[in-house]
C-alpha cells in the first residue's frame, strides 16, 4: 500500500441543474442562488494491490497504521443457490428405508428441492451422502452462523465431484438428476467455472473445510462469523478457511476493528459488496498462539461467537490491539 497523491474532492448537493429540469433551458444564477450547496473534502488516492482507490483524508489517518497486504486469502462461496432451485432442499431430508434393489449399505433420504416443486415434481429418494450444509449471507450475523440450509449435491465429501461412470450409478442419477426437465434446466444455466452439469461453481475442498470465518458479501461493513460444522458457504457469503477454532476467533475479532471497517464502509458504495479483495487491503499476520496480542484477540473473538454480538466498547479495544498488530 502507499500513498500516491492528495486532492480536494467537492460534491455538489441541491437542484438537479440540467435544461429538462427547467423547461429545455439553461438555468439562470438567480434561479440556482442558495439552493445549492457544495461539501468539499481532502482525498487521498492510495495505491492498494489491486489498484488506486480514493479514501476521505480522515478515514486514511484512521486506518493507515492497519493497511498493507493481510497474510490471509478470501474466497466467494458456492453456487447450491443457484440454477432456479435445482440443488436446494425444501425443509429437511427425511431418512428412509433403502428402496428395492438398492445398495443396503448406504444409507437413503427423500428430498424435495425447490425447482423439484416448481415443476410438479414429487419427493425423490437419494443418498443421504450427497445432502450437504449450507448457509446464505442473510444467514450470517456478527460472530455466529444462525441458520443451516440443506442441498444435494454430486460430490464426495472430500469436495472431489463425482465421475459420469459414479455418478450414473447413483439413486441421485437414477430418481432426480436424469429426469429429463432437471436435465434441460441444468443444460440452460450458465456453465460458467463448470465442467459437467453437475459441477457446483468454487466446490472444493476449502468450502467444506471444518473451520472458517466467514462474511456476508451484500454489507456495509464486515459481519463476519466463526463456522466450525464444515457447512459451505453459498455465494452470497466470503470466506477464510483456517486451521483451528482460536484462529477463526483471532480472525473474526480482527474483522470488526472499527479502523478496518472505516475504510470498508468508504468503499462498499462504489463497489457494492464486500469482496474477498477487500481482506488483502489491510496488515493481518497469521494467528501465532504464542503473540499475546494474538491470544486477546481470539478470547474476545470467542466472547462474540458465543455471544453473538458486540459491544462499541468491545470494538475499541478490539481498534487498540489491531493498532499494535
Amino acid at each position: 500500500m502507499s500513498l500516491s497523491m492528495e486532492f480536494t474532492y467537492i460534491k455538489v448537493k441541491g437542484l438537479q441543474l440540467s435544461p429538462e429540469k427547467f423547461e429545455g433551458r439553461e438555468p439562470r444564477i438567480d434561479e440556482i442562488i442558495g439552493k445549492i450547496t457544495a461539501d468539499r473534502e481532502l482525498v487521498v488516492a492510495v495505491e492498494f494491490i489491486d489498484g488506486v482507490h480514493w479514501l476521505r483524508k480522515s478515514t486514511y489517518n484512521t486506518a493507515k497504521n492497519v493497511l498493507g497486504t493481510s497474510e490471509y486469502e478470501a474466497r466467494e462461496g458456492v453456487t447450491f443457490t443457484s440454477a432456479k432451485g435445482a440443488w436446494l432442499v425444501i425443509d429437511e431430508p427425511k431418512p428412509v428405508e433403502a428402496p428395492v434393489g438398492a445398495p443396503k449399505d448406504e444409507k437413503y433420504v427423500a428430498v424435495e428441492t425447490v425447482l423439484g416443486r416448481t415443476l410438479g415434481l414429487s419427493p425423490v429418494i437419494i443418498e443421504e451422502r450427497f445432502v450437504f450444509r449450507g448457509f446464505k449471507g442473510e444467514d450470517v450475523d456478527v460472530g455466529r452462523v444462525t441458520r443451516y440450509r440443506y442441498f444435494i449435491a454430486g460430490y464426495k465429501r472430500s469436495g472431489e465431484p463425482l465421475s459420469a461412470e459414479e455418478l450414473k450409478r447413483t439413486m441421485l442419477w437414477k430418481n432426480y438428476l436424469s429426469k429429463p426437465e432437471v436435465t434441460k434446466m441444468l443444460g440452460d444455466v450458465s456453465r460458467l467455472f463448470r465442467e459437467e452439469l453437475w459441477h457446483l461453481e468454487r466446490m472444493g475442498s476449502e468450502a467444506l473445510s471444518p473451520y472458517k470465518v466467514v462474511w456476508r458479501d451484500v454489507a456495509k461493513r464486515f459481519i463476519p462469523a466463526v463456522e466450525t460444522s464444515g457447512a459451505v458457504p453459498d455465494y452470497t457469503v466470503n470466506y477464510v478457511p483456517v486451521k483451528s477454532f482460536e484462529e477463526a476467533c483471532y480472525l473474526v475479532a480482527v474483522l470488526l476493528a472499527p479502523q478496518i471497517n472505516a475504510v470498508v464502509e468508504e468503499l462498499t458504495p462504489w463497489v457494492g459488496h464486500v469482496q474477498p479483495r477487500f481482506i488483502k487491503y489491510f496488515k493481518i499476520p497469521k494467528y501465532n498462539a504464542k503473540n499475546d496480542i494474538h491470544k486477546k484477540l481470539a478470547e474476545i473473538g470467542r466472547a462474540i461467537h458465543e455471544r453473538g454480538n458486540i459491544t462499541e466498547e468491545g470494538r475499541r479495544i478490539i481498534g487498540d490491539l489491531v493498532e499494535r498488530l
